[in-house]
């Protein structure tokens, strides 16, 4: 009989998730869709899930609020979190972004600490923008095409369906930090003892094996979730060569928070990163 289950929280399920639960013996996932990252950092806090799939960091923005401190990246589910910088038609670059109200899931956290660095990198001021808290990526789409705000951060589907919709592709993250690191599996540090975790991880690891030997089965699974085949196909190309978090992946985000005078500068991949369920499950399944 199935004992095992685990209770998670995402914004969109990672390809590599839908690809586990096609096991004929998969574990059971309870998973949550979540409106944004302050409720995954309340739902690890309450202890209401295991583990939540988020932008690695969150990590270093939670451990520097009021409360444990105590959260890890032990996993990394995709090789980069593709993200484009969509905005209404006649703001044609991020220059254009100057006095342009950007709606954002957290203003200090998360995948806007990249865009912020895009703009600083392109000249513009921080204070020559607003940042207006929108939620997740799929409540930012819903804001947007309802006439609020000028731009954002759309990652797959919703970038194709914001640039369908009419919407400008102005700039991307990966074009500016190819090292981009794609979503974590964050959980609190007593989250590393908990089996039911370090199974989850194993059946991920099984799934990101299955998918670079059979990219069919995975283009299947995502179908079978609802999503296009285009999705689906960028989503496969993301499928990470190992679910350790790599090194420049976490160097490009602290280097990020230096740059924009953040907290969290001092950072080093071991106070972000507990890789050790990951060794223990690549070393059970070698």
């Amino acid at each position: 009989m199935e004992t095992e289950k685990i209770r998670v929280m995402w914004f969109v399920p990672p390809l590599l998730a839908l690809v586990a639960s096609q096991d004929a013996q998969a574990m059971t996932v309870h998973a949550d869709r979540n409106c944004s990252s302050d409720e995954q950092f309340d739902a690890l806090v309450a202890g209401d899930v295991d583990a939540v799939v988020t932008s690695m960091d969150n990590v270093i923005g939670w451990n520097r609020r009021a409360g444990p401190r105590d959260f890890r990246v032990v996993a990394q589910v995709e090789r980069t979190t593709p993200l484009t910088v969509v905005a209404r038609p006649q703001l044609r670059n991020l220059h254009d972004l100057r006095g342009a109200d950007l709606l954002v899931d957290a203003p200090d956290n998360g995948f806007v600490v990249a865009l912020r660095a895009m703009l600083r990198d392109a000249g513009v001021a921080s204070d020559a923008v607003r940042l207006t808290p929108a939620g997740g990526v799929k409540e930012r789409f819903d804001a947007l095409v309802a006439g609020q705000g000028d731009a954002t951060l759309l990652g797959p589907p919703f970038d194709s369906m914001a640039v369908a919709s009419g919407f400008a592709r102005i700039a991307s993250v990966q074009e500016s930090y190819p090292d981009f690191p794609g979503q974590g599996v964050v959980v609190r540090k007593a989250g590393e003892a908990n089996p039911n975790v370090a199974a989850w991880l194993r059946a991920l690891e099984r799934a990101r094996r299955r998918i670079s030997g059979n990219a069919e089965s995975a283009r299947q699974a995502v179908l079978a979730a609802g999503f296009p085949g285009t999705v689906a196909e960028a989503m496969i190309a993301q499928n990470p060569g190992s679910l350790r978090p790599t090194t420049e992946g976490i160097a490009l985000l602290i280097a990020h928070r230096r740059s924009l005078g953040l907290v969290g500068a001092d950072n080093d991949y071991w106070t972000i990163v507990d890789d050790s369920m990951v060794e223990q499950c690549m070393g059970g399944m070698k």
